[in-house]
């Protein structure tokens, strides 16, 4: 009997080789409501019904107010000028007064004569609540009644946009606007740190605005005082600092008013939209 040879046996296995392929493809042939295998390496698809589920919605968190230290121990001045210019010290018991206090103004009796009112005493501050979300002070000053809003480092003054009138010091002096840094303060290597950080400030305001708007966008009396306030604001920011000291620069003042916007808005998403008293620091020209 002859034996087969090694080319016949080489063929028979090329045969077991090719049906055994094509039995393994005809295994892996698409059947009716079947899935194709992903390709390796492949990331499969989430199945339908899998969908991730909508995150629960957050409440919005009041802004974090600015630190009261900030302006305490600190000399404030009268939009940056030298001349005007207010102190605050903490008292034994921790409340806050004014523990220096100089304005400057004109005189009553001979007009383009400069004067100048000091106020060496302590002052006591009364706290206020506002809708603003701000810490707000009213200095027990007979004399020239004011009252200011804490901001970061600064302090927003008001007295309703009214000039005082001190006849027996001669003198008429306004207290509103912004008391923060003076012109030597400044440094010119944080220019555009403080620019770049106003217009973040100014997205947030935007934003938080648009926010506002949606939730109370089907009562229409709140709508439109929302949209007054906003409307109001830039011309109000560019009243109380076109006469801050190098404003053009450091735009310091603008950022610090634009903050206790944001922060306003803020509040309000948080705990519901009021009425806002328009900020302070008007002045009378």
């Amino acid at each position: 009997m002859s034996r087969p040879s090694i080319r016949a046996i080489l063929s028979g296995a090329a045969l077991l080789s090719a049906f055994a392929a094509s039995t393994g493809a005809r295994a892996q042939m698409a059947l009716p409501g079947a899935v194709a295998p992903a390709p390796a390496g492949a990331v499969a698809a989430p199945a339908e019904g899998s969908k991730p589920k909508p995150r629960a919605t957050v409440a919005p968190v009041a802004p974090k107010l600015p630190s009261e230290e900030t302006i305490v121990g600190h000399v404030l001045h009268q939009d940056g000028d030298a001349r005007g210019s207010i102190e605050l010290q903490r008292r034994g018991g921790g409340a806050l007064e004014v523990a220096r206090l100089s304005l400057v103004g004109d005189r009553l009796t001979r007009s383009g004569e400069t004067c100048r009112i000091e106020v060496s005493e302590p002052l006591p501050l009364t706290p206020r609540e506002t809708t603003s979300g701000l810490r707000r002070y009213e200095v027990a000053f007979p004399a020239c009644p004011f009252g200011f809003d804490a901001l970061d480092g600064a302090i927003l003054v008001s007295s309703d946009g009214k000039a005082c009138e001190l006849k027996q010091a001669d003198c008429r002096a306004d207290p509103n606007g912004l008391w923060g840094m003076g012109a030597d303060e400044f440094d010119p290597k944080r220019a555009e740190e403080m620019l770049t950080m106003r217009a973040r400030i100014e997205q947030t305001v935007r934003n938080d605005f648009k926010a506002l708007y949606d939730r109370i966008k089907s009562d229409k009396a709140q709508r439109k005082e929302l949209v007054r306030e906003q409307a109001g604001f830039s011309a109000r920011r560019e009243e109380i600092c076109r006469s801050y000291v190098q404003e053009a620069d450091f735009g310091y003042c603008a950022l610090r008013v634009t903050e206790a916007r944001a922060l306003a808005l803020g509040t309000q998403l948080a705990i519901g939209f009021k009425k806002t008293a328009e900020t302070g620091g008007k002045k009378k020209r």
